[in-house]
């Protein structure tokens, strides 16, 4: 009787040391991935003109201070001093190259207004081609080098339709001159889609609260009706930010993306809290996650809308991206599934799993939540 007593203590003991560790580690861990999901971007504007092209470069303010040497916290008024310097940086890492060769820019002075509800800097930019000006391409150098994860949204407007794509530091070109197939439309937009779930881990860790306790599921009532639990779950979040997305995209509702932003952070915590207060439930109701997911996509349609649906093959292109979303989605699922089954089988399951993955991962998950709903509601 001594033993069986002693030995439940022992292992809670344990499991309070791991639970501690754990959370402790990813609360310090919190900052530097939310800070991270913030990833800087700019926006480009390009059309086609008779001989060459001309773009819109829109920067956020805090890039274009760190480019010519002041503080983030630098006001526009010390950015306008410094137009010569910014205006330089800037042409000096886009290029635009024709068949004929390099084109030569022409930059206006930097104009100072604002790009969702930031600050930022507009700069307008003629480029002149030798002869022959056909097949243009434009390459951009800026920022990558000092953020790697930074994206460059492109929208080129032709005589024959408008088209978008994403810069990124491993592919910085795009041609200017061409209008993608239907084929080469969906795989761009499969692959945005996809990369947009990967790298948004608020809506990953939102997943992740979702089927926190599909483990324990398995355990008790089986494999295959946990897995229907969490595919009605899934299912509900999916049709939730579909029906949403396709909305804002088409231009049928919007949202402020402030706003969207900040309740997509406080449905983490909402989501955490519950596993937290009731470990060992079942996986998160079907319909919570398909509330949620109504506003979570709105956020993934703010990233559609920066990546801009061509004119050609626009429900191809939207239908494509939400495949895109669908397909990691369930790739993540998929791979979180294993180590929450082999958890729960775990000979020390029934404390182990409850509190160190359930309560433990929904408290780290939560912090994470907090500091994204205090960054975004105050719209730092």
């Amino acid at each position: 009787m001594r033993t069986i007593v002693e030995q439940p203590s022992r292992i809670s003991r344990k499991a309070r040391r791991l639970l501690a560790a754990s959370v402790g580690t990813l609360l310090l861990a919190a900052p530097t991935v939310a800070a991270a999901h913030m990833g800087s971007t700019k926006a480009i504007e390009a059309r086609l003109t008779q001989g060459g092209a001309q773009l819109e470069v829109k920067i956020d303010a805090v890039d274009a201070a760190l480019a010519v040497g002041l503080p983030v916290t630098a006001g526009p008024e010390r950015l306008v001093e410094r137009s010569p310097l910014l205006t330089g940086w800037l042409v000096g890492g886009l290029s635009v190259r024709a068949d004929g060769g390099v084109c030569t820019p022409q930059a206006q002075a930097p104009v100072i207004g604002q790009r969702d509800g930031k600050p930022n800097v507009s700069i307008l930019v003629d480029y002149a081609c030798p002869e022959p000006a056909t097949n243009l391409r434009l390459r951009d150098d800026t920022i990558f080098d000092a953020d790697p994860e930074h994206e460059a949204f492109v929208a080129i407007a032709g005589t024959d339709g408008s088209t978008g794509a994403v810069l990124r530091a491993d592919s910085r070109d795009i041609a200017l001159s061409t209008v993608p197939s239907a084929w080469q439309t969906a795989k761009n937009f499969v692959n945005e889609g996809a990369i947009h779930l990967v790298t948004g881990y608020d809506h990953l860790l939102f997943l992740l609260s979702l089927i926190l306790s599909s483990g324990l599921a398995a355990k008790r009532r089986g494999l295959r009706r946990a897995m229907t639990d969490v595919a009605w779950v899934v299912t509900a979040f999916t049709i939730g930010h579909s029906i949403s997305l396709a909305a804002s995209a088409l231009g049928l509702l919007s949202l402020p993306s402030q706003l969207v932003e900040t309740v997509i952070a406080g449905s983490i915590i909402v989501v955490a809290a519950l596993n937290i207060a009731k470990p060992e439930a079942r996986v998160a109701r079907p319909q919570i996650a398909g509330a949620f997911g109504i506003i979570h996509g709105f956020g993934f349609s703010s990233v559609l809308a920066d990546v801009g649906l061509p004119t050609a093959h626009r429900a191809l292109a939207l239908g494509a991206f939400n495949l895109g979303i669908e397909l990691a989605q369930l790739a993540f699922v998929a791979l979180v599934m294993i180590p929450l089954v082999w958890a729960a089988n775990h000979r020390r399951y029934p404390l182990v799993y409850p509190l160190v993955v359930v309560r433990g991962g929904s408290l780290a998950i939560a912090a994470f939540g907090c500091i994204w709903l205090v960054e975004r509601g105050l719209g730092l």
